[in-house]
């Protein structure tokens, strides 16, 4: 670990000096010629996207690969999300409730799968039925107990009355591919979507190419290449030069290069990705509760979205975002004495006068980690732990390519992820996998029987009211004991070449490439 750790700084003060290549930059000008080449050769219309982030596997049904292959149009779901995050029939024509646990979907008759077999109910059954057995989260989404399938009429019973249903119908997971295809669903997965699978290299390139029959209409893309750039800064150069034609992931502090609407256009919504640090609870210090509000208190919120993300976020008041109908409004204000009273009224003091307070005769040093494709996220981390020293506390920032093996062995402290807090427009999906007691996401091992029986009323609530209501409830307690910090939300933006035409951002970043996208000449 140390030693990937010592990689990963020596990569990034390379990055950031000088000399203007690293081997990002490198790959991605060896990818982006073969790219032209290729359209050159063919005359083919084909679209370049450049993004810092990928998923280890093509394959939707494993961890969250599902919304890089609904991006990048290979998978599609049953329903879609409007700009409002209000779901939208899709694959399906429509979803009817029977009874609290029995949901009768009806499918489209005209949709046929990459390789060309008609997608049935039954192919929709056999898909989720491997996707349940594979990823967790499924099961918190959709809660499914049994399925018939007759023709293209799909009948689902629920373990419990599942009142997001259908906004679980957009979540990409439960997207659909064809499990009889011999393909390799890891690099070349058979979906409905506008564009197949051709190949990919994982943290490297992916390609797509058109599905000409696909059941939208042709698409007006004859394919795509997926470029992976992990360094911030080599991806604002190559959109930049040229190399993109849409950039995914730029960070707030390269914008104000992208201005010229001549070239280029700009196209950002407000979303619901929080800049979310997860609390170990295995940690002795951590456990106590002056210590996690005093940290909450040590964070200028303000100034981290205003001066450091130049205004690309709004601060945090508590968990969901402000402009959602259950966001939250009385967080934890920036207050460095206030801190400070907190852990000396606590008993938490310096004894031996080398400026960090102690638990039990040892001193809180806390481990906070990020990773590196997020560029706000080691800024603020940064930040934080300067802030910390002022209130008596120990925190040292390690910067990863990625925290998906710690977020599984629980080696962190504190974690600073950005992580879509609403992506279905509903509360519940975040509550249920990140709040709740054993959530596939809770990382942490947070765990409050208030909060989980809030949760589990929320799940089974219909009143839409009431729903709002029970949102709010479940925030409210989590900031009452600073079970866990959003320091903001950001807004989410895609760079696109002003040729780009077609592309509308969604606020619930499930979306990028459809049959509509196209290049101008």
């Amino acid at each position: 670990m140390k030693k990937k750790l010592l990689s990963i700084i020596i990569a990034a003060l390379l990055c950031a000096g000088v000399v203007s290549g690293c081997s990002s930059s490198d790959t991605s000008t060896e990818t982006e010629t073969e790219t032209e080449t290729e359209a050159e050769e063919t005359g083919s219309n084909i679209i370049v996207v450049a993004d810092t982030q990928y998923p280890t596997s093509l394959d939707l049904a494993q961890s969250w690969g599902s919304w890089y292959t609904s991006r990048w149009g290979i998978t599609e779901t049953l329903y879609k999300l409007d700009d409002n995050l209000e779901p939208q029939p899709l694959l399906a024509e429509s979803c009817e409730m029977q009874d609290e646990y029995t949901w009768v979907i009806t499918l489209r008759d005209d949709v046929t799968f990459q390789n060309g077999n008609k997608m049935t109910a039954e192919s929709v059954k056999l898909c989720w039925e491997r996707t349940a057995g594979i990823n967790a989260r499924f099961n918190e989404t959709l809660y499914i107990d049994s399925m018939e399938a007759d023709g293209q009429t799909l009948t689902v019973t629920t373990t419990k009355p599942v009142p997001a249903f259908m906004n679980g119908l957009c979540e990409p997971l439960t997207g659909i591919i064809d499990v009889t295809a011999e393909e390799d669903p890891t690099t070349q997965p058979i979906g409905t979507g506008p564009f197949m699978a051709v190949s990919y290299e994982v943290g490297t390139r992916a390609e797509v190419t058109k599905y000409a029959s696909y059941w939208g209409g042709e698409p007006k893309l004859d394919g795509a290449i997926i470029n992976i750039i992990g360094d911030t800064s080599t991806l604002a150069m190559a959109q930049q030069n040229g190399e993109s034609d849409i950039s995914v992931s730029m960070p707030s502090t390269s914008l104000e290069l992208f201005e010229d609407e001549s070239l280029y256009n700009v196209d950002g919504v407000a979303g619901s990705r929080g800049q979310v640090i997860f609390i170990n609870y295995s940690n002795e210090a951590l456990q106590e509760k002056a210590v996690r509000q005093a940290i909450s208190m040590a964070i200028d919120k303000e100034s981290y979205a205003e001066i450091i993300n130049k205004g690309a976020s709004t601060p945090a008041a508590e968990l969901y975002p402000d402009f959602m109908a259950f966001g939250g409004t009385d967080g934890y204000e920036y207050d460095i004495d206030g801190a400070n009273a907190l852990l000396d009224e606590a008993g938490i003091v310096d004894t031996d006068g080398d400026g960090i307070r102690e638990i039990n005769g040892e001193n809180i040093s806390l481990r906070l980690l990020t990773y590196s494709t997020k560029a706000e996220l080691a800024s603020f981390c940064n930040e934080i732990a300067s802030s910390a020293k002022k209130i008596g506390i120990d925190i040292s920032v390690e910067v990863y390519e990625s925290v998906s093996e710690q977020q599984k062995t629980g080696d962190f402290d504190l974690m600073m992820i950005s992580f879509t807090m609403v992506p279905t427009g509903d509360p519940q999906y975040f509550a249920d996998i990140a709040f709740k007691t054993g959530g596939s996401s809770n990382y942490g091992g947070y765990s409050n029987s208030e909060v989980d029986a809030l949760i589990e009323e929320l799940e089974v609530e219909f009143d839409s009211e009431r729903r709002v209501e029970l949102a709010k409830e479940i925030q409210s307690k989590i900031t009452e004991d600073a079970g866990y910090i959003v320091v903001g939300h950001s807004n989410y933006y895609y760079v696109m070449g002003s040729n780009v035409k077609g592309l509308h951002t969604n606020p619930s970043e499930y979306y990028l490439l459809d049959a509509n996208v196209y290049l101008e000449d």
